[in-house]
C-alpha cells in the first residue's frame, strides 16, 4: 500500500526570507545612483575558499539575487560594484590596482576579509569608493543585505 506524504509550502517559497539584512552599515549613501539593475564583479585575493562557496550560493535558487536585479559579471568594465574577497597578498596587489582602474564610474568597492589575523598579510591598500568592509565568513544572506542596501531595492517580498 503507498502512504502519501503531505506537500507543505506549495503556495510559498519556503526557501526564500522575507527579509535580508546586513549587520554593517555602508559608510555613504548611495540613493538615486543605481536606479536599475546592480552589476557585481568578484576578485579574489587571496581568501581561503569558503568565500568563493558562500558567493556561488547567491545565485542559487533559495537566494536567487537575479529577481532583485542583482547580477555577477565576468568583466571588471561592467560592474558596478567590485566585491574584494579575502586580504591582498603582495602579488595580488598590482592586479586588484588594475581592475579598479577598468571599472566604470560610478562604483563601490565592498571588501569581505575572511582571516584578519593573516600573519603574512601586508598593508591593505587604499580603495577609492570603499563603501563596506565585512570580516570573517558572512552567510550569503548577509552578502545579500549589503548588496541590496547598494542597490536601494525594497527588501519585502510583495
Amino acid at each position: 500500500m503507498i502512504q502519501w506524504w503531505p506537500l507543505y509550502g506549495l503556495k510559498r517559497k519556503l526557501t526564500e526570507r522575507k527579509e535580508y539584512v546586513s549587520s554593517v552599515k555602508l559608510r555613504f549613501s548611495t540613493a538615486g545612483i543605481f536606479n536599475r539593475s546592480l552589476f557585481v564583479y568578484v576578485i579574489d585575493t587571496g581568501s581561503s575558499n569558503a568565500l568563493n562557496f558562500e558567493i556561488s550560493a547567491l545565485e542559487t535558487p533559495q537566494y536567487n539575487i537575479h529577481r532583485y536585479g542583482i547580477y555577477l559579471t565576468d568583466s571588471p568594465r561592467h560592474a558596478d560594484v567590485l566585491l574584494v574577497l579575502g586580504h591582498p597578498v603582495k602579488i595580488m596587489t598590482a592586479p586588484l590596482k588594475e581592475t579598479i582602474s577598468q571599472l566604470p564610474k560610478p562604483f563601490y568597492i565592498v571588501t569581505i576579509d575572511d582571516n584578519p589575523n593573516q600573519p603574512d598579510a601586508g598593508e591593505y591598500p587604499v580603495l577609492p569608493n570603499h563603501i563596506a568592509a565585512l570580516t570573517g565568513v558572512p552567510s550569503p544572506s548577509q552578502i545579500l543585505g549589503i548588496l541590496l542596501d547598494i542597490a536601494k531595492i525594497k527588501r519585502k517580498q510583495p
